[in-house]
């Protein structure tokens, strides 16, 4: 498959208003979004097959997508018609889309994949968050995938430094997917939180996920559990993150946050305290952000490097993007 023919998420739904135009970056590709009155949203190839102009400079106009060099225009799916030859057949490549979760979704036009399946039956969707990330898509993978990172990086999530060495790690990979399991002692936390969340004096934290292929993307479950009864917290989080490729050099981060409460009323209360888990989990990722920003060599090559316990999921994702993805048919 050509990394195109996959959903991505590429723009937050509120940024594309009707009336606007929006060019986005995908995979080295520039493309141009844009809303029309009837909110019918065409994606195209940020090109004006005319004279080559960024058709993201232009505006729309009687619901088409208009070219700010000579005032051709584009519907949705790239026809497009020429004001000073009205014979004149034109046509931009466009590209499928769809909105969901708050997000804007594309594809190749044709495309047979299928779109990432959300299971959140009984969660509540706490927030959606967006970061850019300088670093290549294998880094950033690699720094969402792995939990060693946890004790220097985050506040909140993963294990104190001084007892990483109880940490337990599995790997569960299938020829499509590779699952990571993690259990150990919990960082200390404040008993506000302890008390909000549910967290036993006693408890672990617990840190399992799933990385897919088809797009890029991971779906984590975080939550805390006493190691004796089995007893959980109160409050679970199941996090979907999308690692969209903007070029060789960069990647945008797409979160799309749920929690499940066993607390009484609508959603558990969490809507009481939607604002508090937005911003907890906001700065978390952008703690990510610092670090792979920070790194002295973004060679996404894994040669060389001196691996723990921890990283065998690197290989592992690797092998995956490069057949599954990118379809190179390595095996």
């Amino acid at each position: 498959m050509d990394v195109l023919d996959h959903w991505h998420p590429v723009l937050p739904t509120s940024l594309l208003q009707p009336g606007a135009v929006v060019g986005v970056r995908l995979a080295g590709n520039d493309l141009v979004l844009f809303r029309n009155s009837n909110n019918e949203i065409g994606a195209l190839i940020d090109h004006c097959p005319h004279r080559r102009m960024k058709l993201s400079l232009g505006k729309v106009y009687h619901d088409r997508l208009q070219c700010g060099y000579h005032g051709w225009t584009f519907d949705a799916t790239g026809n497009g018609e020429s004001p000073a030859t009205p014979k004149l057949y034109a046509c931009a490549r466009h590209f499928e889309v769809l909105e969901r979760f708050d997000a804007i979704w594309v594809r190749n036009a044709g495309a047979d994949s299928q779109f990432p399946q959300f299971d959140v039956e009984g969660h509540y969707n706490v927030c959606n968050l967006y970061h850019q990330i300088k670093a290549p898509l294998e880094l950033t993978v690699d720094n969402f995938c792995e939990i060693e990172h946890t004790p220097t990086t985050h506040a909140f999530f993963g294990y104190p430094l001084e007892r990483m060495h109880e940490v337990e790690v599995e790997f569960k990979p299938t020829d499509t997917s590779v699952r990571v399991i993690n259990r150990g002692p919990r960082k200390k936390i404040s008993l506000f939180l302890r008390t909000l969340v549910g967290i036993g004096r006693d408890y672990v934290f617990m840190d399992d996920w799933t990385t897919y292929f088809s797009p890029v993307y991971s779906v984590y479950d975080h939550w805390w559990q006493c190691p004796k009864t089995g007893a959980q917290s109160r409050v679970r989080w199941r996090l979907y993150i999308f690692f969209v490729p903007v070029d060789a050099s960069g990647t945008a981060i797409f979160t799309f946050a749920f929690t499940k409460s066993r607390y009484p009323g609508p959603a558990g209360g969490a809507r009481l305290f939607r604002w508090l888990m937005r911003s907890q989990l906001d700065y978390e990722i952008g703690l990510d952000v610092k670090i792979l920003e920070g790194l002295a060599d973004k060679n996404p090559s894994i040669e060389g490097m001196k691996l723990s316990r921890f990283d065998r999921v690197l290989g592992l994702n690797r092998e995956r993007i490069e057949r599954i993805y990118r379809g190179n048919g390595v095996h």
